[in-house]
């Protein structure tokens, strides 16, 4: 979409976080990758299709006029509280609590539950992203490794 407002981007992710929604969940609903839409909410605004921004912005009933979008209430809250036994980790691969290595030139991330979820809580306790607590490719339960043992993707997709 051309002449996008980057504020429009930074609007979305306000918007997903009020919702309750991790970048895997909406990334699933409105379809496209949570690595692209990761992209987007930084305010790179050529990371998604206009399909999947017009979806975004009916969704948080945001404006895509040049003025600077108001999100409005979100489509639903979960208040629910995670449980501490089931640590999340943050899908951000920027965050410290995501330790960068490679298997044969793949850039992969090994998610730290620990630093990420020190408290069972809802959001990354280092860059305040809103946690993942299963795999954003397939919604299997997470393990201690990167890549999910039921798909076979990495958890947190290297931009």
């Amino acid at each position: 979409m051309k002449n996008l407002n980057p504020e429009f981007c930074k609007s979305v992710k306000s918007a997903r976080r009020e919702a309750g929604l991790t970048q895997g969940q909406l990334a699933t609903e409105v379809g496209c990758k949570q690595s692209a839409l990761s992209m987007f909410e930084q305010g790179d605004g050529t990371k998604l299709n206009d399909e999947v921004i017009e979806k975004l912005a009916k969704k948080f009933n945001l404006s895509l006029s040049p003025s600077t979008p108001q999100p409005t209430t979100p489509q639903s809250l979960n208040p629910s509280i995670p449980q501490p036994l089931h640590r999340g980790f943050c899908p951000n691969p920027h965050c410290p609590t995501n330790k960068e290595y490679f298997v044969e030139e793949i850039r992969l991330f090994l998610p730290d539950r620990e630093a990420a979820d020190p408290v069972g809580g809802k959001y990354c306790a280092m860059c305040g992203e809103l946690l993942e607590r299963s795999c954003p490719n397939c919604g299997a339960p997470v393990h201690a490794g990167a890549i999910c043992s039921l798909c076979g993707q990495p958890y947190i997709s290297a931009l």
